[in-house]
């Protein structure tokens, strides 16, 4: 299943399971109702910050929001630090260099730049490819988990 699909069919799940309309959801989260709708319909996948705004409603997750895990760990998941943060702690923990990740994902070099000091966040497709890239989750990377 692709991402989009699996995305579109876990919120309406979570959606469906708390009795929450498209209207109702999209109030409590402060996203458009229409960007609710195309989500549903697997039109556009989020930004990394609804996505985000979405897993911490729901206290899910992003693995088991866009289908990477099939279960929904319980736990309590903490606010994301900047991601810039999170970033320069894998590439330390991994023992990489940005040329490094540069030489192995094809990632732009101006890219990793932006995102080492904080000008942009990854797309989340990039944040896909970093996931697996270290071998962490969604949650690990943005550092919305230990």
């Amino acid at each position: 299943m692709d991402i989009l699909t699996a995305f579109s069919e876990t919120l309406s799940e979570l959606m469906l399971e708390n009795n929450l309309s498209a209207e109702t959801f999209s109030k409590a989260v402060k996203i458009d109702r229409s960007v609710i709708y195309r989500y549903q319909r697997r039109q556009t996948l989020p930004s990394l910050e609804n996505a985000i705004i979405i897993a911490d409603y729901f206290n899910c997750s992003l693995d088991y929001l866009f289908g990477r895990s099939a279960t929904n760990p319980e736990v309590l998941f903490k606010s994301a630090p900047p991601f810039s943060e999170q970033f320069k702690k894998l590439l330390d923990e991994n023992g990489k260099t940005r040329y490094r990740l540069c030489r192995d994902t094809h990632f732009a070099e101006q890219s990793i730049d932006d995102w080492f000091h904080g000008k942009r966040l990854p797309s989340l497709q990039n944040i896909f490819d970093l996931a697996d890239y270290f071998n962490c989750s969604l949650d690990y990377l943005i550092g919305r988990e230990n």
